[in-house]
């Protein structure tokens, strides 16, 4: 059973952001696989980086977005970016110490938590948006 599935409920109406969060659940669900199955904290590391670099990557697509269509609730959705972002970095920077496999639990279940929250209020909002001007 996977860690977290995708829901159509997640969905915000734009097909290339609900694959790039599908992407995000399937990196999440990785890391949560490598926890079970006791994997080595370098390989934790692996994992944890490739969740930091596709965060960066999907959020700055979503910037694009905003900036294209002029999404007027950027500067706040961006902030909340910010916010992730550092603490996906400290969590990052903490994992492959001691107890990396205890820090990448929490950090699951941190990810778990603001991912669904954020796409399901502001995720959704610019779904609308830009649903509105005609992005599908």
């Amino acid at each position: 059973m996977a860690f977290l599935d995708w829901k159509t409920d997640y969905s915000v109406g734009v097909a290339i952001f609900d694959d790039e969060h599908k992407k995000l659940i399937a990196i999440i669900n990785s890391l949560h696989d490598s926890i079970l199955a006791e994997v080595d904290a370098a390989t934790l590391c692996k994992i944890s980086d490739a969740m930091v670099e596709y965060t960066i990557m999907h959020f700055r697509h979503e910037e694009m977005y905003f900036d294209d269509w002029a999404y007027p609730d950027a500067a706040e959705h961006i902030l909340a970016h910010g916010a992730l972002r550092q603490q996906v970095f400290d969590f990052r920077q903490r994992i492959g110490g001691t107890d990396s496999a205890t820090l990448a639990e929490e950090m699951l279940s941190f990810l778990r938590q603001w991912l669904i929250e954020h796409i399901l209020v502001e995720d959704r909002a610019y779904g609308e948006f830009l649903f509105d001007k005609g992005v599908r």
